[in-house]
């Protein structure tokens, strides 16, 4: 049976993000949660009144919100990455962050020496203004032959030579500062000053760079410049067997817990593989969620736990199944007013979702109903709520983000 899981039901806003990556794996199991009312923290779903006898429990009645979803296991992957080398060779003669430090857009990260590139753009400037002269020279004591009007297209090739070298120097001295083209943090920055770098290249969106780094005074090297990972946008890739896949779609809502995070967090299916992986024999389907949540101290690869919520039947009357009996067709429940008299009176059922059916008429919110317990292996006594009165009691703190908890949360839910 799937695991049965209590909440309160407190308003939260769902925020659908526009754009959804990284590991992950772990083998959902279908769940049903029944999340408590919104009148506070102490009140309890179905708050047991006491016994009536050895065979009966009496519970109140009260507007639940009822959902089934599948978990799973994976880790956090933040959707941008930058990775970033110096463009230029040098010797490096100032760092400004170190790694862990947060860095913005624009930030200078470190530098190298200039001394060099200055001189090369004036050499560059230097060897320009002589090819410049040469060719006005040409020009002058052009005397229409073909000798002569060779030499001057040579000398226009030189000047347009050297003019490329003078760009490029000039590039070289702006290449002289490392600098952050986005906001995030610092995982890996290998620089230290004194370090001798040679010039490489520089990427984003992920993908590497290379770089060679050799210090003068530490011989330590490097081979990768510096990454910076976004904190504002992650994801995280679970997979899930075929009878788990076949119950969500994307849209779906997902609740988020870790160890390494307080409380909850929230996020949506963005992508679900057409086709499995097959392992053993076991077919899995890789399934992409992202996290809508804005959540401090979320760091790549964190271990998360997602709830995947297919179903959800928002603000009704449930109450567990084997208080109910049908029969010929008519189904009833044994109300219990203030003094402990019973009455039995006809229902209307709506949805079962587990071991809960939503009641549509017969039932007010606040009426106790008696519901039929058995007697465990070790002599308790239990139902089918087992113990969940207690159990909402002590889960008051779960949540679940809606604009508003009178009706689907954005996007709405399958089969409603």
């Amino acid at each position: 049976m799937p695991q049965i899981t209590f909440r309160w039901n407190r308003a939260r806003k769902w925020v659908i993000p526009t754009t959804a990556l990284v590991a992950g794996a772990g083998l959902g199991v279908g769940s049903m949660y029944l999340w408590g009312p919104s009148s506070g923290s102490d009140q309890q779903a179905f708050a047991m009144d006491g016994m009536d006898d050895a065979s009966q429990q009496t519970l109140t009645v009260s507007t639940q919100t009822l959902e089934s979803s599948v978990e799973a296991d994976g880790t956090l992957a933040a959707v941008s990455t930058d990775s970033l080398a110096f463009e230029a060779s040098g010797e490096v003669t100032a760092v400004y962050f170190e790694e862990g430090d947060y860095v913005e857009e624009g930030d200078v990260i470190a530098e190298i020496d200039t001394l060099s590139l200055t001189a090369s753009l004036t050499s560059a400037k230097a060897e320009l203004a002589q090819a410049k002269a040469t060719l006005s020279n040409l020009e002058d004591a052009d005397d229409g032959t073909d000798a002569s009007e060779a030499q001057i297209e040579a000398a226009e090739s030189q000047v347009a030579v050297l003019k490329a070298s003078v760009a490029d120097a000039k590039d070289a001295m702006s290449d002289a500062e490392l600098v952050a083209d986005m906001d995030g943090l610092l995982t890996s920055q290998p620089y230290e000053v004194g370090d001798v770098v040679s010039s490489g290249s520089s990427s984003s969106s992920g993908s590497s760079s290379t770089m060679t780094a050799t210090s003068t005074s530490t011989s330590t090297s490097s081979s990768s410049g510096v990454t910076i990972v976004g904190q504002d946008e992650w994801t995280v890739t679970v997979s899930l067997g075929e009878d788990d896949v076949a119950q969500i779609e994307e849209g779906d809502q997902v609740t988020f817990t870790s160890d390494d995070v307080d409380g909850e967090f929230y996020g949506i299916v963005t992508d679900i593989a057409n086709l499995p992986t097959t392992t053993g024999g076991t077919a899995t389907y890789s399934v992409e969620l992202q996290v809508t949540d804005d959540v401090e101290g979320l760091y790549e690869g964190t271990s998360v736990t997602a709830d995947i919520v297919y179903l959800r039947e928002a603000d009704v009357l449930a109450i567990p199944t084997n208080a109910i009996t049908t029969t010929d067709g008519v189904s009833t429940v044994t109300v219990v007013d203030d003094e402990g008299n019973e009455e039995t009176r006809e229902v209307t059922l709506g949805d079962a979702i587990d071991s809960y059916t939503i009641i549509t008429d017969g039932l007010e919110e606040g009426e106790s109903i008696a519901v039929t317990t058995t007697a465990s292996a070790d002599g308790s006594d239990s139902s089918s709520t087992d113990d969940s009165s207690d159990t909402m009691g002590q889960m008051g703190g779960g949540q679940m983000p809606s604009g508003d908890m009178g009706g689907a949360p954005a996007g709405g839910m399958p089969g409603q």
